[in-house]
């Protein structure tokens, strides 16, 4: 069967910046710094608690800036509240590799204070960058536009993870430095800052985006705000992305910890995850047209759940890595399908608002397991942590599941009425 893969040339000019833009930033938010900021955090002698207080800290200013971030973008655009977005961000990166500089009665403080302020930004960016790629796209390369985003951000945080694995080492050498100590990843850091900062050119180039609704929507009165269909998906999200918390959050530093993995070992496993995610994301527009929207949030999120199970049972790097290629293969066909079904169940002029509400339930979910799960670890280690985050996916398929269910009954009653 013949394959056709996503191609940039069957999208507009805007769109393609966009899809740009989430790779250039990949490279550093999801690659680079995401790999270093936890092992960074581990050398200033901080421990597993103290690591998940630091994610619960990004997780639930994110929730907190859903809806602000929405709001935003909905009154001066999209494209402006991703430009604002994305300065801050850069300030929140280069803010982290201060901590030893800073005085001592705040040092403990201040990678929150630089978490939180990276997490502002980046709200700001994300939240509007889903409804600014909806009206960038039209209904039929809705889902490639999507699929080939997550395909461009899998490509760049596997560039990132892979400089990320390497930079540590290079400064130790060129430095004479332990990498036990703090300084190479402090480096390697205000490297990853000053890439995110590429990606404000392509941004700045972008012509219009999502117009705030005064201007596309003058002629019109709104349509009602989507309740029922926001409060039904927020249940499955928060549980969703509780579990997922679990590996995002832990798995660098159990690789690190438990398993005594070096930075670069670190690096190349989850570069060769990411390729496995690159191809995922590739091919998730012809998994949504076989299985539906719906049917692919469902597998995925089983997937997810599948996942976790190798790293919670088995302690060996094989498996850590057998895990990881399964989790961020569900997670990175998750994403676009996620992002098309929230944003075809409303409205244009409610897009920016909704995906911020869904931001900030996911902030919620994530932060809220975060900020336990390091308390978990120092009780009962780090593999139990990935077996509650198994069982709390395999609670969110059956709400999710659920959820498709009452929406096929509604549809079938509908199309009785019509007829």
């Amino acid at each position: 069967m013949h394959l056709k893969l996503p191609s940039l040339h069957d999208f507009s000019r805007d769109a393609k910046l966009l899809i740009a833009v989430t790779g250039i930033l990949a490279i550093s938010f999801f690659g680079l710094y995401a790999l270093l900021r936890v092992l960074y955090i581990l050398r200033l002698g901080y421990g597993p608690e103290y690591v998940g207080i630091f994610s619960a800290t990004g997780a639930l200013t994110y929730m907190s800036m859903g809806i602000p971030s929405g709001a935003l973008g909905a009154r001066l655009g999209t494209r402006k509240a991703m430009l604002i977005g994305g300065v801050i961000a850069f300030v929140g990166m280069t803010l982290l590799p201060l901590t030893e500089f800073v005085p001592l009665v705040v040092r403990d403080f201040w990678p929150f204070f630089s978490q939180v302020i990276l997490t502002i930004g980046w709200s700001m960016f994300n939240v509007n960058l889903v409804p600014a790629l909806m009206a960038s796209t039209n209904e039929w390369n809705r889902n490639t536009a999507y699929a080939l985003s997550s395909a461009f951000r899998e490509t760049g945080t596997l560039i990132g993870t892979f400089i990320g694995g390497l930079l540590p080492g290079m400064f130790a050498g060129l430095f004479r430095q332990s990498l036990d100590g703090p300084a190479p990843y402090r480096f390697s850091l205000w490297v990853g800052a000053v890439l995110a900062t590429v990606a404000l050119i392509p941004l700045s180039r972008i012509k219009k985006g999502a117009a705030p609704p005064a201007k596309i929507h003058a002629d019109k009165p709104r349509s009602p705000v989507p309740i029922l269909p926001i409060a039904m998906m927020a249940i499955y999200i928060f549980i969703r992305h509780a579990g997922w918390a679990t590996c995002q959050s832990f798995c660098n530093a159990y690789m690190d910890a438990d398993l005594r993995l070096s930075t670069s070992s670190i690096g190349l496993i989850t570069s060769v995850v990411q390729v496995a995610a690159i191809i995922a994301s590739l091919l998730t527009p012809r998994v949504m047209a076989r299985y539906n929207n719906g049917g692919t949030l469902l597998i995925t999120t089983v997937g997810v759940a599948l996942s976790l199970l190798p790293m919670g049972l088995v302690p060996h790097w094989a498996a850590a890595g057998i895990g990881r290629v399964g989790f961020q293969v569900a997670s990175a066909m998750w994403i676009p399908v996620l992002q098309v079904f929230q944003m075809e169940l409303v409205d244009s002029e409610w897009r920016a608002l909704t995906y911020g509400i869904t931001s900030m339930v996911m902030g919620f979910g994530f932060g809220s397991f975060s900020l336990v799960g390091g308390y978990i670890i120092t009780a009962f280690g780090y593999r139990r942590v990935f077996l509650i985050g198994a069982g709390l996916e395999l609670v969110a398929a059956l709400v999710l599941w659920g959820v498709l269910r009452k929406q096929a009954r509604s549809s079938i009653a509908a199309d009785t009425d019509i007829r």
